[in-house]
C-alpha cells in the first residue's frame, strides 16, 4: 500500500509533534496533529530570540517557520483543545477515541481586535488567552478554569462587547473517533512548578520570576521589566538547577537550563545594560562553540558557584539573596531588583495516562523511554508507536527537531513495510 493510503496520528502540537507532522506530510501521509491546548506550538512558542550582534545559536528560530508552515497546510488536519480517552488496536490499525472541548471564541467570526481581552476583569489570571502567534487563528481563547461565567453563569462582559458576536457560552464537549496506521506521542515536558522550591519566595517575593516568563515577557514585549512596580531591573540573579539535579526529587539533569542561562544574561547586559549574576552548581555543556561561549559569559557575567539560601523581600524592594561564597562561611547577603529562577523540565502530565493508555513503561523519573530514540515505545511489542521529543527526555529545541524528524524516519520505515 502507498504512503498516500496511510494515516498517522500525532499526540502533542509542540515543535516535537509539528515537526513529526509535516515531515509526514511531505510524503503523503494522511496526518491529523491532535493538541490539548488551543494554540499550537507548546512551550517552545514562547521563546525570545536572544541574539547580540550575532547569533547566540539558542535555536528558537526553528520554531516559528515550522508553526506557520502547520498553519497553512490544508493536507493537515489539527485538533485543538482535543484529549485522548481511549485506544484500541495494535498490528493492523489504531482506533482512538477523543473528547474535544469548545472554542467558546469563534475563530472564524473572531478578528483578534482585543476588546474581550481589554475587558475581561480576569484577564491577569488567564481567562483570555493570546497565541503567540500572529496569524494563528484562533488568536484569541477563553479559558474556563479562569473565567468567571463558568463560575457564576452571569458575568458575560466579554461576550457583550465583541462587536462580532463571535463568544458563545452555550457549547459541550464532542466526542470524536479516529483510525489511523501509526501514532507518533509528542506531548511534550511539564515545566518545574517553582513553587516546590518553598525557599526562594516564587509567588510571594514579587521579583522573583522564571526564566520561561522572561522569556515570554521578551518575545511580548520585547522589554524586561519588574513585576512589583514595571520598572526595568538593572540587578538581575539568576538561580540554576531550581527542580533538577536534586538528592530527593528530579535527580537528572534538565540539559537546557545552562544554556538558556547564560544567552538570556549576555542578553539583559547587552540590550539593557543590566548586571548579571548566575549562581550555578555546576558548567553543563551545551551548544556549538562551547569554549568561547563560556569565555564569552565569565568576561559579561558573574559566575558564582554557590547554590542560595533563602530569598526575600528586600529593604530596598528589591530581593535579597543569601548564599555561602565559600563553604563553611559566614552568610552573604545581595540585593538585586529581579531574581530568575532556571527551571527545569518534568514529565509530561499526559504520561501516565498515555502510558497506560497504550501500555508503555516510563521510566524511574516518569519519561517515556528517556535513554532510546524514537522506537522506544515499542519495548513492550506495541507495533507502530513512535516517540518523538521531550516525551522522552530533556532536550533543547535543536535536539526535540532532530528528535522528531527520526520519529517521522522510523514512522515512515514503519508504514512501509505493513
Amino acid at each position: 500500500m502507498a504512503l498516500q493510503d496511510k494515516s498517522v496520528i500525532v499526540i502533542g502540537g509542540g515543535i516535537a509533534g509539528v515537526t513529526a507532522s509535516l515531515e509526514l506530510a511531505d510524503q503523503g501521509v494522511k496526518v491529523t496533529l491532535v493538541e490539548q491546548d488551543d494554540f499550537i506550538g507548546g512551550h517552545a512558542a514562547l521563546l525570545a530570540c536572544k541574539a547580540l550582534e550575532s547569533c547566540q545559536k539558542c535555536n528558537g528560530c526553528l520554531v516559528e517557520p515550522r508553526l506557520l508552515e502547520i498553519l497553512r497546510r490544508p493536507d493537515i488536519r489539527v485538533l485543538r483543545r482535543s484529549r485522548l480517552v481511549k485506544v484500541d488496536g495494535g498490528e493492523g490499525g489504531y482506533r482512538i477515541k477523543l473528547i474535544q472541548q469548545p472554542a467558546y471564541i469563534d475563530p472564524e467570526r473572531c478578528t483578534a481586535c482585543g476588546l474581550c481581552l481589554e475587558r475581561c476583569p480576569e484577564a491577569v489570571k488567564g481567562a483570555i488567552r493570546k497565541s503567540p502567534l500572529a496569524v494563528d487563528r484562533p488568536r484569541l481563547a477563553i479559558n474556563p478554569s479562569a473565567c468567571l461565567y463558568f463560575r457564576d453563569k452571569k458575568s458575560t462582559l466579554c461576550r457583550d462587547v465583541c462587536p462580532e458576536e463571535a463568544i458563545r457560552f452555550d457549547l459541550s464537549p464532542e466526542e470524536i473517533s479516529l483510525e489511523a496506521d501509526s501514532l507518533v506521542l509528542a506531548s511534550g515536558f511539564e515545566p518545574y512548578a517553582a513553587e516546590g522550591k518553598i525557599r526562594y519566595g516564587y509567588g510571594k517575593v514579587p521579583d522573583v520570576i522564571t526564566a520561561l516568563e522572561l522569556e515570554s515577557q521578551l518575545r511580548r514585549d520585547g522589554v524586561v521589566s519588574r513585576p512589583s512596580d514595571g520598572g526595568q531591573p538593572k540587578r538581575v540573579a539568576f538561580i540554576q538547577c531550581v527542580g533538577s539535579r536534586e538528592k530527593i526529587g528530579n535527580n537528572y539533569c534538565s540539559r537546557v537550563c545552562c544554556a538558556y542561562a547564560l544567552r538570556l544574561g549576555r542578553m539583559l547586559r547587552h540590550r539593557f545594560e543590566a548586571e548579571v549574576s548566575v549562581f550555578y552548581m555546576d558548567e553543563q555543556s551545551f551548544g556549538h562553540a562551547l569554549d568561547d561561549f563560556l569565555a564569552a559569559a565569565n568576561e559579561e557575567l558573574e559566575l558564582i558557584r554557590s547554590m542560595p539560601g533563602d530569598l526575600s523581600a528586600g529593604p530596598e524592594g528589591g530581593v535579597l539573596v543569601q548564599y555561602q561564597a565559600e563553604s563553611g562561611q559566614a552568610p552573604l547577603f545581595r540585593e538585586f531588583d529581579l531574581v530568575v529562577l532556571s527551571i527545569g523540565l518534568t514529565p509530561g502530565l499526559a504520561n501516565p495516562g498515555l502510558a497506560d493508555l497504550l501500555k508503555l513503561e516510563l521510566d524511574e523519573h516518569g519519561f517515556v523511554g528517556s535513554t532510546a530514540g524514537p522506537l522506544a515505545a515499542n519495548r513492550k511489542g506495541q507495533p507502530g508507536i513512535f516517540l518523538a521529543g521531550t516525551i522522552a527526555r530533556p532536550m533543547d529545541v535543536a535536539e526535540v527537531v532532530a528528535h522528531a524528524g527520526r520519529a517521522a524516519a522510523e514512522t515512515l520505515s514503519y508504514l512501509e513495510g505493513n
